[in-house]
């Protein structure tokens, strides 16, 4: 990753939940930010092995570059946990994002050297 994709890019960590929801928060920020789809998932497939008992965290990079259009509504099943990874103006714009579409519950920010870590939890509306 060059310097200023990793000065963009936001990396975003999904767990807690099954792939529906997770494909939830994911359909969102790639509407909002157009210039992600191209690099996640190209086939835009469901992964192969979904079903399992074991933990798993569902992960994409956001490339904030192109803010895009308003993305489509979606809904989340159950309480998700979420992990930003970035620096501040870009995580930022994607929490934006995603409180414009889900109810966050619980927000804790960990700063760091040169980026920070920024937790969310999101609930379903109603």
């Amino acid at each position: 990753m060059s310097t200023e994709q990793s000065s963009v890019g936001v990396g975003v960590h999904v767990c807690g939940c099954d792939w529906d929801d997770a494909d939830a928060v994911f359909r969102v920020l790639r509407a909002a930010f157009p210039a992600t789809a191209a690099d996640e998932w190209p086939d835009g497939g469901r992964p192969v092995d979904t079903e399992t008992d074991r933990p798993v965290v569902w992960s994409m990079t956001v490339d904030t570059r192109e803010p895009g259009g308003s993305a489509p509504s979606s809904r989340l099943a159950e309480s998700v946990s979420v992990d930003l990874y970035g620096t501040d103006p870009p995580i930022h714009q994607v929490r934006d994002v995603l409180g414009r579409h889900f109810s966050i519950a619980e927000e804790k920010a960990i700063p760091g050297d040169q980026e920070m870590e920024v937790r969310l939890r999101l609930e379903p509306t109603s």
